[in-house]
């Protein structure tokens, strides 16, 4: 792990411990929004239920508008928390504005090198982090947070797996929230502005895919 990824592993920590002290009741607002009011342990378990826990933090603290200015806890962390050292400053300025995206697996390379592409922002990217890559294979459709750290580009540990039968039903349904954004929201909006506020609407299809398996064909 460079150093750029181990600041931000050991912020992101931080963060959430700082959050859990200070807004308490803001977590749950927001976990009840994210979760569209069910309950995960309900409706999953295992790995999914620990992924799913995961992604929430990851969004609570990159996405989720914690107050009346819209900041994220990430700048209210900064904001409040002087004694951070320049690169540690650095690491978050660079990473905050990272926003969710949907990506496909175009080829997986002998030393499992990973090059993957946007389907909704477009560019390709390759990915070096074994760790974070290891299993996945040509075709696969997940949606992730790129950060760019140590001169690489790294998947910030949250993820929503998706089958390669659900590629279309998720971007129909992305490009349709995009399209209302547009029309009710902000009329110049982008699509990196539209999966930065909304970034949640991957969980919700993950939901709605794992109550509803059928719905990958709507």
């Amino acid at each position: 792990m460079g150093k750029e990824a181990d600041i931000e592993k050991r912020l992101f920590q931080s963060i959430i411990e700082y959050v859990r002290a200070n807004n308490a009741d803001a977590i749950d607002k927001a976990y009840e929004y994210f979760w569209d009011e069910q309950h995960p342990d309900e409706i999953m378990s295992g790995t999914a239920l620990e992924l799913g826990f995961h992604n929430f933090e990851d969004w609570l603290l990159f996405d989720y508008r914690a107050n009346e200015a819209k900041e994220t806890f990430i700048d209210i962390y900064l904001k409040h928390h002087n004694e951070l050292t320049s690169e540690e400053r650095a690491v978050l300025d660079k990473i905050k504005g990272s926003p969710l995206s949907l990506y496909e697996v175009v080829s997986v390379s002998k030393d499992k090198r990973v090059l993957i592409k946007d389907l909704l922002m477009g560019g390709e990217f390759s990915l070096r982090d074994k760790n974070l890559t290891n299993g996945l294979k040509k075709g696969d459709i997940f949606a992730t947070r790129l950060l760019p750290l140590d001169g690489n580009i790294v998947i910030s540990g949250c993820v929503y797996p998706f089958s390669s039968e659900q590629k279309k039903s998720v971007l129909n349904s992305v490009d349709k929230q995009f399209k209302r954004y547009v029309k009710n929201v902000d009329t110049e909006g982008q699509m990196k502005d539209y999966l930065k506020e909304y970034g949640d609407v991957f969980n919700l299809l993950w939901l709605r895919l794992i109550l509803d398996p059928a719905a990958e064909k709507a």
